[in-house]
């Protein structure tokens, strides 16, 4: 059992205990990694009209669930053996909850990518470049916001996690300019129609990833911090507002 001043960064009179806190940090640091590639190869194909790269971005989602599964073993072989309280045990719960929504972020990556197959079977025209333009822009907020959390993840920093909190706001807001522009498209071009629809839930997903994004900060913030903003809005730390967005 380790002291309640323990702290993930601090060295533990097991030296095993480190180690499996160590790769359990490492897990979470290559699943995220392989989101944000998932990601990167999934806007590739989109701007390339390549159906078979968007699916094997389906087909690597396996790699994404194993990842998780492996979390969650690690979380529960910890647990189990160590018994960890106070700073590691928020850490240890807090890394499981991460897991769960870099997963979900994950499904819907692929979500996104199976729509990029139907936007460009072969037995269909090309869908007109205007159309993109909002998937495109949205695509690069999400990776922006998942190269942050890395960020966070690897410096162990809530700084920038605080920024992150109104991510989904961000997302949203996008989804609502990309609505209102391909609605505006289809009233110039009624044949546009049933490719609006995909785009438009193309954007979707990138807005749900938005709130998985922002629920993971939210943890980030417990596991570094020990203060819970789910439920209390927008936290009041003094820096915040210096905090880029």
């Amino acid at each position: 059992m380790t002291n309640q001043t323990d702290t993930p960064n601090n060295v533990h009179t097991l030296h095993v205990y480190d180690t499996e806190l160590g790769h359990m940090h490492s897990l979470m640091l290559d699943m995220t990694d392989l989101l944000v590639y998932q990601l990167e190869q999934a806007m590739q194909a989109l701007d390339y009209g390549d159906a078979e790269l968007a699916q094997k971005v389906v087909s690597r989602h396996k790699k994404v669930k194993h990842f998780e599964s492996k979390i969650d073993s690690e979380v529960l072989n910890i647990i189990a053996r160590h018994c960890p309280v106070a700073n590691d045990l928020r850490y240890v719960i807090a890394t499981s909850k991460i897991a769960v929504e870099l997963e979900k972020i994950g499904v819907e990556i692929v979500d996104f990518a199976k729509l990029i197959t139907v936007l460009f079977d072969p037995n269909t025209s090309d869908p007109n470049q205007k159309l993109l333009t909002d998937i495109v822009k949205m695509g690069g907020l999400i990776k922006l916001i998942l190269d942050k959390l890395m960020v966070v993840f690897e410096s162990r920093d809530s700084k920038q996690a605080y920024a992150l909190l109104q991510c989904d706001r961000d997302c949203e807001s996008e989804l609502q300019e990309g609505i209102k522009h391909q609605l505006a498209l289809v009233l110039h071009d009624a044949r546009m129609i049933r490719r609006a629809l995909d785009v438009m839930q193309m954007m979707k997903a990138m807005e749900r990833c938005g709130e998985h994004c922002r629920n993971i900060a939210e943890h980030a913030i417990f596991m570094l911090d020990g203060i819970d903003v789910r439920h209390g809005g927008m936290p009041t730390k003094a820096n915040y507002s210096n905090n880029p967005s």
